[in-house]
């Protein structure tokens, strides 16, 4: 999902391989499904789940065990093709193309909405934030995603440099891989999120040990084994480069 049409065509580029950029990452990808276990299993009611940026259907697999309907959204023919390979597999599944900040569908539809690794291509992600709780019914659930702004890091640079307005600037932080996409800031993040009818009932701090030289010197069960323990320990917004939001919608 992304916020213009030249981002949403670089997913489109066959030269930019998606799912191989996610077969590199397994450490990110299980521990994104730790935390949304532990939301999920605070959430009352799963009857329906709409996948904002779903791309090919990375977390398909695990989510629609869990919900009666599903749909997976995202602007992306390219990705949304091999999505919909996915729905002979899980029939309660349907993929429709379609943006973050212009969602397909009438109002109050879904129990519960998701947007990972969705929001970083937007530098101001506050109508997507609107259209999400549109289509959410009323106490519906928001599982939001965002790559943090403040994760350990930064942190680090910014105190050796004396920079400590960085703690304090909201303004996102563009960074440049295979495609553009901004960090943002936690605090900012929340306010927009209350801004547009949601409160907050609980954050964790996610892929707490990204690191090159940890995923090469130690296995991946122990790593995730690290990982489940510091999702629950580890104070959200200031350590992960990933944070993790369960919202609800008042």
């Amino acid at each position: 999902m992304v916020n213009s049409s030249k981002p949403a065509a670089d997913y489109d580029d066959p030269s930019f391989n998606y799912k191989k950029y996610w077969q590199e990452r397994q450490y990110e990808h299980f521990s994104e499904e730790l935390v949304l276990k532990k939301f999920f299993n605070l959430i009352p009611k799963k009857e329906s789940l709409i996948d904002i940026g779903g791309g090919f259907g990375r977390l398909t697999p695990f989510y629609t065990p869990l919900f009666k309907k599903c749909v997976l959204v995202d602007p992306s023919k390219r990705l949304l093709k091999a999505a919909k390979k996915l729905t002979k597999k899980y029939p309660n599944l349907k993929t429709i193309k379609g943006a973050a900040l212009k969602l397909p569908f009438k109002n109050n539809l879904f129990d519960v909405a998701l947007m990972v690794r969705t929001v970083h291509h937007l530098a101001s992600p506050d109508d997507a934030f609107k259209e999400a709780n549109r289509v959410l019914k009323t106490n519906g659930y928001f599982i939001l995603e965002f790559a943090n702004k403040l994760h350990f890091k930064a942190i680090i640079r910014a105190v050796f440099t004396l920079n400590f307005y960085y703690f304090t600037d909201h303004t996102p932080v563009e960074k440049s891989e295979e495609i553009v996409f901004f960090n943002l800031h936690p605090t900012a993040i929340i306010s927009l999120l209350r801004k547009n009818g949601f409160q907050i009932v609980k954050a964790v701090s996610v892929s707490n040990f990204r690191s090159t030289f940890l995923k090469k010197i130690l296995p991946l069960k122990m790593l995730l084994f690290l990982e489940n323990i510091t999702q629950t320990i580890f104070p959200a917004y200031t350590s992960g480069p990933s944070v993790f939001i369960l919202a609800q919608k008042t």
